[in-house]
């Protein structure tokens, strides 16, 4: 069930397991040449054995997948769904019949099993396209669901879109405008998928929530307009246009043309929330109707100065066009985090919340999990980036690691995913930042970190400070040899299952 589990984290997307694939086929290359050879073997058998026993080395040369098969390096399960299990059956009975087929026209077959794991995916991709206006069906009624759920309640609906920075805005600004007479509604962790959307409306939303914060994901044109479809946001905020996802649209405008869906669904009574500085501009607002906030720079509606790195956190003044000007200690940590939050910050005072109320509640918010998250462990300060990785994040994420005080500064990471053709350069530009700051680093996967070490070597990096292990089991045995007490440690990015090397 291992490539079902693979399809699923791909969010059935067919072009995106065939990436997966790839990379599979390219890991386990002794494995698929074991099978292919041990195929022809039982296949030249079964015509030295004759006709009457040739059945047994073909059905030998069916076992050997089984026989062979190396599990699937994975840190979660399948969720079996009834899409799931659809899927399952329908490619498991195709994959079946294919092989049957392919042995009954004898030793050629046996060959078969060597390209099994393309058979299997093939199956998949057959069977999600078979299964398709079923699925479709089922989502227009979960989208009905959430839409007449949101309809009895008439949340204020704030959309949150961009490529980064999309979790920790939704989770700082629910914070920021939930109160006993108004309580907020968030979609948890990343449900930001159209199904996702639904599924925590349906499970979530309460008649008595007067705002709702819902992280919108875009995978694909249409995705965004979508979820607005059934949600109808007034307010809608776009944090930041770069390479995340690049793999899957092709270029920066494209992935800006999909965020845009979110600007462009906004009623004129609502607003826009945006930063001046955000690449794509243009792209975005075409289609924008609202009042925009521009947010970033003194020439915005608002911008923070003065900010200062604390042991806790950070402090900043938040600044506004009309003379605001208020202090705030926050314990976020990082600029990147720190403009997520101003996006917040406008979004509730453009909602009427006083900004000494902001700044209060401000001082006792909760980040998002593993974004830049600080804590300390047996004398070892340890900084949790690793929930998802850009280089503008882990720009800020060293940045931190160099500020904050320690005798040893490590850095764990694989480096980055889905930056298309900018992944290479991006990765080696890790590398070399990293060698300004670190006094070791450890790679996570020998293949795909490979350009982080040859940014690391065009910097002068000692090849001896440079540690490649396999899986973060290898960095859990490792770091106390690396990092000591008074060591800061920076874990930066973990890749998702279908990206482990091995899978």
């Amino acid at each position: 069930m291992g490539w079902v589990y693979l399809f699923q984290l791909d969010e059935y997307e067919a072009s995106q397991l065939w990436r997966t694939t790839r990379r599979r086929l390219v890991a386990r290359w002794p494995w698929h040449l074991a099978l292919l050879a041990g195929g022809v073997a039982l296949g030249v058998a079964s015509v030295a054995v004759g006709p009457r026993l040739r059945v047994l080395p073909l059905l030998l040369a069916c076992l050997l997948p089984a026989v062979l098969f190396r599990p699937f390096a994975t840190r979660a399960s399948l969720r079996w769904t009834g899409r799931a299990r659809r899927l399952a059956v329908i490619s498991g009975g195709l994959v079946l019949a294919a092989l049957w087929m392919a042995f009954g026209t004898g030793p050629a077959g046996a060959v078969l099993v060597g390209l099994v794991d393309l058979l299997v995916v093939a199956a998949l991709c057959t069977a999600a396209a078979a299964t398709q206006p079923w699925e479709r069906h089922r989502r227009h009624r979960f989208m009905a669901g959430a839409a007449a759920r949101l309809a009895a309640s008439r949340p204020l609906v704030v959309g949150i879109a961009g490529s980064y920075g999309k979790t920790t805005t939704k989770v700082l600004l629910a914070q920021l405008l939930d109160r006993p007479d108004e309580p907020c509604f968030a979609t948890p962790a990343s449900y930001n998928t159209t199904l996702g959307v639904c599924r925590a409306i349906n499970e979530g939303l309460l008649p008595q929530h007067r705002r709702a914060v819902v992280e919108m994901g875009a995978y694909r044109r249409g995705e965004i307009a979508e979820i607005c479809s059934f949600t109808h946001p007034e307010v809608g905020v776009v944090t930041a246009i770069g390479p995340m996802h690049l793999e899957r649209f092709g270029t920066r405008q494209r992935i800006a043309a999909a965020d845009a869906e979110l600007l462009a669904a906004l009623p004129s009574h609502g607003f826009a929330v945006l930063p001046s500085g955000i690449a794509e501009r243009d792209t975005l607002v075409r289609g924008l109707r609202a009042r925009l906030v521009s947010v970033g720079t003194p020439q915005d509606r608002w911008w923070v100065e003065a900010e200062q790195l604390l042991p806790t956190g950070t402090s900043f003044r938040l600044r506004g066009s009309a003379g605001e000007d208020v202090r705030f200690e926050v314990p976020v940590f990082g600029r990147h985090l720190v403009a997520d939050l101003l996006c917040a910050l406008a979004v509730a005072a453009e909602l009427g919340r006083p900004l000494a109320d902001l700044a209060a509640r401000a001082a006792t918010l909760e980040g998002a999990p593993h974004r830049l998250q600080v804590s300390h462990s047996s004398g070892v300060t340890i900084i949790d980036d690793a929930y998802n990785s850009n280089p503008e994040g882990a720009a800020e994420a060293l940045r931190l690691l160099a500020a904050l005080p320690g005798q040893r500064r490590v850095l764990v990471t694989p480096g980055y995913i889905e930056l298309g053709s900018e992944q290479e350069r991006s990765m080696r530009d890790l590398g070399r930042r990293a060698a300004a700051v670190c006094s070791h680093v450890i790679l996570v996967g020998a293949r795909h970190s490979a350009p982080v070490a040859r940014g690391l070597a065009e910097a002068g990096y000692p090849a001896g400070q440079v540690t490649v292990v396999a899986d973060l089991q290898s960095v859990q045995r490792l770091l106390p040899e690396v990092a000591g007490a008074g060591s800061v440690v920076l874990f930066e990015n973990d890749l998702p299952d279908q990206y482990l090397e091995g899978t």
